[in-house]
């Protein structure tokens, strides 16, 4: 097999595709699990949003025999919370249908079953803002819902799946979060906002400026956890160690933080895959994918010539076990595991 060929097809690059009809009125980045990212148990998608615009769906509502989540996150590199929008997105249906409005950095929590939409987007200043979505399904299904009348403004009974993106965790208690002893050393760098730090608090000279990272006990324990995170810097990730492994499987998101140039990344990052520690790039927005138990890394960004990308971590469990692996080679060879 030639080199740095074997583990090819978990790395993806992104293209501009129509969603699911009726769900976004532009291309966006758009994946499904099944058919896009090797099995992934999820869908994901990402788009820019520069100005007042509705979707999720264009019209009515939506619902979903899947946990999802729906993300909006900021560009502002100063500051990973500064968010300049005015967004209101519709939860329920009948009787129970409320609309409720957010100006800051958000996950929407929509569990299976709970009719929603449309999210309608009034205001958005300079930068623009972003918008992602994870769908706990390998294969995206939905069923649209008539609604008649005006949603409440406001309301009780879903006012707790809006939630600020940041995690609930205090910095004492995240090592529960990345299990103890993994070696991985986040639970050490959060500040008092919440806003992890890795860089420039030695978890690795190339890591994150500025990562936010919410876990099940923040997102109704749902089996995920996630991050939106900031990066300009070069070098390695992680000092820590070289390889590790999850109980469950992730992907490791790549985006630009150019909105008028969404297939620019404007750095070039590699990833070891697999027990031989085959190193494959990423200079275009796209992803990795790191199968249950698969080992992977180490990260490095050998260069970025932009103010920062955009990297989001996106793992099938609420927790996020990270422990540091040594290989042997020849067992896992005569296992035929990989």
């Amino acid at each position: 097999m030639k080199p740095h060929e074997k583990y090819k097809s978990l790395v993806k690059e992104f293209e501009l595709r129509d969603g699911p009809e009726g769900l976004y009125p532009e291309p966006l980045f758009w994946m499904e699990g099944s058919k896009d990212m090797e099995g992934f148990e999820a869908c994901y998608s990402f788009m820019y949003i520069k100005g007042p615009t509705q979707f999720h769906p264009v019209e009515g509502s939506v619902v979903h025999p899947y946990d999802e989540l729906l993300v909006f996150a900021g560009l502002d590199t100063s500051d990973i919370l500064k968010f300049d929008a005015e967004i209101s997105i519709e939860l329920g249906e009948g009787e129970d249908r409320e609309v409720h409005t957010f100006t800051e950095p958000t996950v929407v929590l929509v569990p299976k079953g709970l009719a929603h939409g449309p999210v309608k987007v009034s205001r958005v200043g300079e930068p623009a803002i972003v918008h992602y979505s994870i769908g706990l399904s390998s294969e995206y299904k939905a069923a649209a819902v008539a609604q008649s009348g005006e949603a409440k403004a406001g309301g009780e009974k879903y006012a707790d799946n809006i939630r600020k993106l940041v995690s609930k965790r205090e910095s004492r208690d995240l090592a529960n979060a990345v299990d103890e002893g993994s070696g991985m050393g986040y639970e050490e760098v959060m500040d008092e906002r919440g806003v992890l730090r890795p860089a420039e608090r030695g978890i690795g000279p190339g890591n994150g400026d500025q990562i936010v990272w919410l876990y099940g006990i923040d997102l109704m324990d749902m089996d995920v956890n996630f991050t939106w995170g900031m990066y300009s810097r070069t070098g390695k990730w992680h000092v820590g160690g070289e390889v590790h492994t999850h109980p469950e499987a992730e992907i490791l998101v790549f985006i630009g933080f150019d909105p008028d140039n969404p297939l620019y990344l404007g750095a070039e990052v590699d990833m070891g895959l697999g027990p031989e520690v085959d190193m494959y790039v990423l200079n275009k927005p796209g992803l990795y994918i790191a199968p249950k138990g698969f080992p992977h890394l180490p990260m490095i960004t050998r260069w970025c010539d932009v103010p920062a990308f955009g990297f989001m971590v996106v793992c099938l469990d609420g927790n996020h076990g990270s422990p540091w692996v040594e290989m042997d080679l020849d067992a896992l060879e005569a296992s035929g595991q990989w």
